[in-house]
This record gives C-alpha cells, sequence and structure tokens, in this order.
C-alpha cells in the first residue's frame, strides 16, 4: 500500500461485503484473474489520514469505497459524472494504477483512495449493512433511475431474489411501485413477501404462473446470474415494457425477437454499477428510506468457505466480512492483506393463384372497396385506388390515390387504440392469414380488389409514385417508427444500418434525411458500392472483416439491425457508445445470442405502426424524395422472386404490378 498522497484519503476498512464478482474474480471464471489479489469494492469504514489538499473529508469520517478508484475525470462520460463508464477507469481491485502498480481492495485492514472516489456513509446507516449498497444497490439504483423504473404506480418485476434481488425489492417499494418478484426458488416466497414487501410471487418453474403474467408489468428488473432466455420475462411486459439485464451469466443469455421484444417496442437495457454523484445519492436515499442489505457478519477466516457457499446459493442476502474484528486476530503484520488464493480448480409454401375478394359494401357501412394495382411480396403492401366507398366513409372518394398496410382491424377502444398504437391492440387483425371478429378468414392484396375499414387506410400523396410507395407501408413504417420512438431522428448522430436488404436500404435513405452520418454494416462486401454510390451511406463495415468491426468499438449512436439471420448481437453492442441503441428489427428463425449488456445500452424492438404513424412516414417519404428501390414484376412470377428472396437475389424490393398482369 502506497503513503497517503495530497488529494488522498486513508480509509480504515471495517467492513466489506462479498459480491458475486469476488467469486468470480478469485476463481477466474471470467478469465482475467491478475493475481496476487485483495478482492472487495463494497468497503465501509472510518478517514484515517488525509492528504494535505483533501477538502470534504476529515479523520473519523465515516466512509465508503465502491468499484471504482480512479478515472481520468476529463472525458464526456467523467464529465457527466458517469465515470463509470470512463474508457481508463480503474476498479478497486485486480485492475492497474496509471502508474502500473495494481490495485488491491477491500479484504485488508486499510487502503488509499483519491478522493474523488470516497463517498460519505450518513450517520444512521450502520456500516456494515451499507457496505453492499457501494456495488449491488447502485448497480439497480442507477438503471431503475435511468430507465424510467422509479415512477409511483408502476408494476415492476424482479427475477432472482439475491443480494441483488433483495435490494431491487426494498428500493422499488420505496419509490411506490407494485413488486412481484420471480424466483426458481419457491422458498423465497415468504421472505419476499413478508421480509422485503414484495406484492406478489411467480415461482418461475410454474407455467401456469408464468404465463398468467403476461403483459402486466412496466418493467423488469433481471439480476439472474444463471444464463436464461429472456423469452418469458419479455412476453410479462406490457407494451413500451423494459426489461433490465444485470445478471453477469457465464454465457450469453438467449435474446428472442419475433413475436416478443419487436411486439410492442419493448426494451432489454443493461447497466453498470453508477457514478460517484450517484453513489452517493443511492447512499444518501437508502438513510432516508431505511433501507439496508440483509447481511450475514462473518469473520476474515470464512471467507473461502462464504465463497464456497455463494457457488450453492445459499445465502441470504448477503456476506459481509467484519474485518476491524476480525482481521488483527489471524496473525498477520498491520498493513497485510489477506488474499484469496487461485482456485485450480421446413420449406414454405406458396400459393399459385391468388385469392379474389368479392365481398359488397354495405349501404350504412364504414368501408371502402380499393382495386390493388401495385403491392409488395408481403401480401399487405398494397397501393391502388378507392373504387367505392360505404355511406359513412368521410376521408375517401372514389378515384383516391390509397395505401392498406399490415392491419385491417383493431379494436379501437384500448389504451394502444386511443395512442395511435394499433399495432399493438391486442385484438388486431391482420391483412392476411387472420380472422375478422366474424369468423371470416383475412386475404391480403394478391388479388384485385380489397375492402377495408376506413381508419385502416391511408392516403398516397401524389407525388410518390403507387409502385415505390408500396414498400413504405410494411417495410418503410418498421424502421421509421422505431426510429422515431427510439430517438435516432436526432441530426449529428451517427447511425449504423445492419443488413442492406428491403428495410436496409429505407433505413439508410431515413437516417440521411433526419441528417445523421450512416455506415452499413454488411456480410456481403459486394453491396458496398449500392450503400455508398447508390443510397448515401458515409461507410460500409465488412461484417467479416474483425479489423473493420473491431475499429468501430464505441463509435455509434444507434443501430439498426434488421438482418434477418440468427447471430451473437455482441459485435454489434460493442460498436455503441454509452447510452447507445441497438433496435432488432429482424425476424430470425431461432433466437439470437445476447452478450451482458453494459454503459446503458439498450436492445429494443419495434413491430410496424400505428396508422397514424403510418401515414406520417408516407407524407415524410413524399417531402423528402424517398422511395422504395424496387423490381417490378408480374403476377405469374411471384413464385420465382419468393426463391429469389430467399436466395437474397434482390435489390431491394418486389413488387407486383397487380393492375396490368392480373387480369
Amino acid at each position: 500500500m502506497g503513503a497517503t498522497g495530497d488529494d488522498d484519503v486513508r480509509v480504515k476498512v471495517l467492513y466489506c461485503g462479498i459480491c458475486h464478482t469476488d467469486l468470480h474474480r478469485t476463481k477466474n471464471q471470467w478469465g482475467d484473474a491478475n493475481y496476487p489479489m485483495v478482492p472487495g469494492h463494497e468497503i465501509t469504514g472510518v478517514v484515517a489520514e488525509v492528504g494535505s489538499k483533501v477538502q470534504n473529508f476529515k479523520i473519523g469520517d465515516r466512509v465508503g469505497v465502491g468499484c471504482l478508484v480512479g478515472s481520468c475525470l476529463s472525458c464526456v462520460e467523467c464529465d457527466s459524472n458517469l465515470e463509470n463508464y470512463c474508457a481508463k477507469r480503474i476498479l478497486t481491485y485486480n485492475n492497474t494504477y496509471y502508474d502500473g502498480t495494481n490495485t488491491y481492495g477491500g479484504y485488508s485492514d486499510h487502503i488509499v483512495v483519491k478522493e474523488h472516489f470516497v463517498v460519505r456513509i450518513p450517520d444512521n446507516l450502520p456500516l456494515d449493512v451499507a457496505a453492499p449498497l457501494l456495488c449491488a444497490g447502485i448497480t439497480v439504483y442507477s438503471p431503475m433511475k435511468f430507465f424510467g423504473l422509479d415512477k409511483p404506480g408502476l408494476h415492476l418485476g424482479v427475477v432472482g431474489l439475491g443480494g441483488h434481488g433483495h435490494l431491487c425489492v426494498k428500493f422499488a417499494k420505496a419509490f411506490g411501485a407494485k413488486v412481484t418478484v420471480i424466483s426458481s426458488s419457491p422458498d423465497k416466497k415468504k421472505d419476499a413477501i413478508d421480509r422485503f414487501g414484495a406484492d406478489a410471487f411467480i415461482y418461475s418453474e410454474d407455467a401456469n404462473l408464468m404465463q398468467a403474467a403476461t403483459n402486466t408489468m412496466d418493467g423488469i428488473i433481471d439480476v439472474a446470474s444463471k444464463a436464461h432466455s429472456l423469452q418469458p420475462y419479455i412476453g410479462m411486459l406490457k407494451t413500451h415494457g423494459k426489461l433490465i439485464a444485470l445478471g453477469s451469466p457465464s454465457s450469453p443469455n438467449s435474446l428472442p425477437v419475433v413475436n416478443s421484444l419487436v411486439g410492442g417496442r419493448k426494451t432489454v437495457a443493461g447497466s453498470t454499477i453508477g457514478g460517484l454523484k450517484e453513489t452517493q445519492e443511492v447512499i444518501d436515499f437508502a438513510a432516508k428510506h431505511n433501507i439496508a442489505a440483509d447481511i450475514e457478519l462473518i469473520p476474515m477466516d470464512y471467507v473461502n468457505t462464504a465463497i464456497e457457499r455463494m457457488e450453492k446459493v445459499d445465502i441470504r442476502y448477503r456476506f459481509v466480512i467484519d474485518v476491524g474484528k476480525t482481521l488483527s486476530l489471524m496473525n498477520l503484520p498491520i498493513g497485510d492483506v489477506y488474499i484469496v488464493p487461485p482456485n485450480k480448480k421446413g420449406t414454405p409454401t406458396t400459393q399459385k393463384d391468388s385469392c379474389c375478394c368479392h365481398a359488397v359494401v354495405a349501404a350504412d357501412d364504414r368501408r371502402l372497396c380499393v382495386r390493388c394495382i401495385l403491392l409488395n411480396l408481403n401480401k399487405h403492401e398494397i397501393t391502388g385506388v378507392v373504387t367505392e366507398v360505404g355511406s359513412k366513409v368521410q376521408n375517401f372518394k372514389i378515384g383516391d390515390r390509397v395505401g392498406v398496410g399490415c392491419m385491417v382491424g383493431s379494436c379501437l377502444s384500448c389504451v394502444e387504440c386511443d395512442s395511435n398504437l394499433e399495432n399493438y391492440c391486442a385484438q388486431r387483425i391482420l391483412t392476411y392469414n387472420n380472422t375478422y371478429y366474424d369468423g371470416t378468414n383475412t386475404y391480403g392484396g394478391y388479388s384485385d380488389h380489397i375492402v377495408v375499414k376506413e381508419h385502416f387506410v391511408v392516403r398516397i400523396p401524389d407525388n410518390l409514385q403507387l409502385d415505390v410507395a408500396a414498400p413504405l407501408l410494411c417495410a418503410g413504417i418498421t424502421v421509421y417508427s422505431s426510429m422515431k420512438f427510439f430517438g435516432l431522428d436526432k441530426p449529428g448522430l451517427h447511425l449504423g444500418v445492419v443488413g442492406l436488404g428491403g428495410h436496409g436500404h429505407f433505413c439508410v435513405k431515413f437516417a440521411k434525411a433526419f441528417g445523421a452520418k450512416v455506415t452499413v454494416i454488411s456480410s456481403s462486401s459486394d453491396k458496398k458500392k449500392d450503400a455508398i454510390d447508390r443510397l448515401g451511406a458515409d461507410a460500409f463495415i465488412y461484417g467479416e472483416d474483425a479489423n473493420q468491426m473491431q475499429a468501430a468499438t464505441n463509435t455509434m449512436d444507434g443501430i439498426i439491425d434488421v438482418s434477418s439471420k440468427a447471430r451473437s448481437l455482441q459485435p454489434y453492442i460493442g460498436m455503441l457508445k454509452t447510452h447507445g441503441k441497438l433496435l432488432a428489427l429482424g425476424s430470425p428463425s431461432s433466437s439470437n445470442s445476447l452478450p451482458n449488456v453494459n454503459r446503458r445500452k439498450t436492445v429494443a424492438g419495434s413491430t410496424i405502426g400505428g396508422l397514424k404513424e403510418t401515414q406520417e412516414v408516407l407524407d415524410f417519404a413524399a417531402k423528402h424524395n424517398i422511395a422504395a428501390d424496387i423490381e417490378l414484376i408480374k403476377m405469374d412470377y411471384v413464385n420465382t422472386a419468393i426463391e429469389r428472396m430467399e436466395k437474397v437475389d434482390i435489390r431491394y424490393r418486389f413488387v407486383i404490378d397487380v393492375g396490368k398482369t392480373l387480369s
């Protein structure tokens, strides 16, 4: 241990919490162990000495030291009180100071730390139960605050009732939330409700209980350390719900995109501890609301046993070492530390013939009949002209140029519909392969006419050709809606687009219209010329070139991933800056692999858009001269076109010339 410098505070360590990170690092489960190692980053004690320039602490003050002992203090992150995301941050142990010496943690009698990285412990908060707040506490508090899960009246789920989870319940109740604990340990139900004040408990192995919670929660904080599928928890979220994944599994979680993440603008996000200002905030919040960790106080010579018990999940809910009383009893000279030694330890079918719609428009109906002139191969990107209107139709007349997208019905009375989000209505009716409320089937646009409720028809601006407008009704709105909602429509952003196909080429065009710098990331190197010369992207990264991918680390504000191939999201999350957003809009047939997400980055989904926003994207496209790059085909070419789509042999969208070729 070095001498106390001018800006340093020497802390006499009285207590140190044992974090799950200590287990991973001492056993080298993450492959980054630097021996000899002195673990411990949940440290509380009293000031023993201060440097000549220290202003905020004096000898005898009750203080704490968390996960950080250094950062550059001059970057954007540090200036924003986010030292935890500084590229030059120094961890309390198993790291290296700028002078090359190793950092050693709190399994020791003293620690010397720069004043900036010391926090004050309020007098009414005992030092032993305060220690876990310096890692476990700030780890759950920070994302709950940042992602808006600190508002009264929310329904929050907590996955995993351990060291982090029990503090999560306590904070959520202090915020005024309804809290449901979700655990694979049924014997924790009593603790969850009687001891911590949770409102409900779900045993995660009970499929009926899990299913009953579908679409009920505003947010979920997942602190389970075991790798698992996120599917069940995403399913529990309401529209716009947020899943904060804070566990540190040794292998990636499974992230389903189709029908879960994208089916409700749901978000999966991550976070890592907090900055010093927020760490002081959580300590003060805990003192104000009488929040403390539930601990088992242990002597120093019990550490190895405690870590073994942690591996067996035999702890409720946090071990804290009584350093002050027990280190001196181990016959170690003053200043020595206790070092934990390393442990050696099927093919789709297509129809040849298209179905013609012969529905009659009732005299008192609110429907209109549209003659299908052009449509995309999706059967729900339909453009044409109005041929007949019901007596109550107010906004359209015969001859109007119109479009029909992915929906032909919804309840029009739920919260989603009232918010112009018919696409998230639980009773929405898809344009084809679905059923109307009367039990009849819906049929799409591979037809000469389609009859649709007025509400679900949009107007095509006169300066937007019908053929190139058709793909805007699905592909266009899918990327536009998500970019707008998640704030990726601001000028000056650097956006990545993964996959340059039907959706991807729209993404580039919208991003440029928004004023962004655009980098296309593709596994097809021959698309570079199109990306830059034809579509206007600023840069191109060949996805198979590891050096190009690595060079893009921490450079992008957002990435829109429209690739349909299942894969790990790790490389793309790595390209994001702090607070960056990855919008996963592709529809892979299997789940993507989700690594640990930190730096407050988010992975989010979205599906098409409501009718108001669909009209908006058409008007925006017309204003900015944005149109799909299409290959116009005859109706009898449909099966061949679909085969070509499977082979990715299209740039960039097929559109059927129904009006000229169906007859």
